[in-house]
């Protein structure tokens, strides 16, 4: 059985709580990512979304398992996708709220 790990309570607990602790906070990123690994993420997505739910833990649980990922992209403000030959890149921007529930958006 696959246990928890302390970076995945740690993400569980940050998303709880809207990320209280980095109120304020502003991402910007640019993330190259093989299409292999698109293929993979989605492939293993459509595979949990078609099986039975398992009767117990299972040892093959995504990392993601039990997280709100509603919530997490409520964060993301800005998205733009890119694909060349084999490679796709994700342009996002992601920003905390000062205060979780306020409706401050980036300027």
């Amino acid at each position: 059985m696959r246990e928890r790990t302390a970076l995945q309570d740690w993400l569980t607990q940050q998303l709880s709580t809207g990320f209280a602790a980095f109120a304020g906070a502003r991402l910007a990123a640019t993330v190259p990512v093989e299409e292999s690994l698109i293929n993979e993420l989605i492939g293993e997505a459509l595979a949990a979304a078609t099986a039975p739910p398992p009767a117990g833990p299972s040892a093959h649980a995504s990392p993601l398992a039990g997280l709100d990922l509603a919530h997490l992209a409520r964060l993301v403000r800005h998205a733009r996708v890119h694909a060349t030959s084999g490679v796709i890149t994700l342009d996002v921007e992601i920003a905390v709220d000062e205060r979780p529930g306020s409706a401050t958006r980036p300027g």
